[in-house]
């Protein structure tokens, strides 16, 4: 799909979408890639539990701090009268740091998503139009995700390689590599040898991450041709239809 692609030939027009259009675009891509929903990882999450923990020790403190001053106050002065005609000065109303922190940061905040790290709500995308029917959503004009007429949307390699575990994995052997980074569609004989692993249970048409024998991180993604229970059947044919690969000219944009 991306063999050759030049952006100053192959891109027709670059719009911003309406908000009503990005929420369809963010529903719809989390409907197709579940892992988008999970909680993120933040530094902010943990360290938060740890302040809070560490704010209640702290907060109790403050608390028994009034009674405290109560019985020192009532110990001095003459014939056990209390100083200042017995007034005692409150410190807060009972609240703890906590709840103070709480509502000055407007109530408890919704966890962040996988989605809010790649996307944030607050950032607005735009649509790029490319030759062939290839539509490529852009965020400060890197590309995040692209489309084929309207089929799936798909997330780019780059953004795939930052959260690897996005897409169900496919493993093809070491001959199939030259091919696939030629830009070949991938065989069924390259998945279902020793060196391939095609799971079961992939129905047909997932979009998956294409692995290579011996390779850490993904040399592509593909659409599966048929299920993965057909594919073993027929033991020869297309499998995966490759839509990027490692190396391809999206790999070598960073902007557009």
């Amino acid at each position: 799909m991306f063999k050759k692609f030049d952006p100053k030939e192959d891109i027709a027009s670059s719009t911003s979408l309406k908000s009503s259009v990005q929420r369809h675009i963010r529903t719809s891509i989390c409907e197709q890639i579940p892992f988008l929903t999970r909680p993120a990882y933040t530094e902010a999450s943990t360290t938060g539990d740890a302040s809070a923990a560490a704010v209640e020790p702290e907060a109790q403190a403050e608390e028994a701090a009034p009674v405290e001053q109560v019985e020192e106050k009532t110990k001095g002065g003459k014939g056990g009268k209390k100083k200042g005609g017995g007034k005692i000065e409150k410190k807060g109303k009972g609240k703890n740091a906590a709840d103070e922190k709480e509502e000055t940061a407007g109530g408890p905040q919704e966890p962040l998503q996988v989605i809010d790290e790649i996307w944030a709500k607050k950032e607005a995308i735009a649509i790029t139009k490319c030759r062939d029917h290839i539509t490529i959503y852009t965020l400060d004009s890197t590309p995040l995700i692209f489309q084929h007429f309207d089929g799936p949307l798909v997330p780019t390699l780059k953004v795939l390689h930052q959260y690897p575990d996005m897409l169900p994995k496919v493993r093809i052997d070491r001959g199939a590599i030259k091919f696939l980074l030629a830009g070949a569609n991938m065989m069924a004989p390259g998945l279902l040898s020793a060196g391939g692993d095609l799971p079961a249970g992939l129905p047909a048409n997932s979009i998956v991450a294409i692995h290579a024998e011996g390779k850490e991180s993904a040399a592509g993604i593909g659409k599966l041709t048929a299920s993965s229970e057909e594919i073993r059947k027929a033991g020869k044919g297309v499998a995966v239809e490759v839509m990027c690969y490692l190396g391809d000219d999206l790999w070598k944009v960073d902007k557009l």
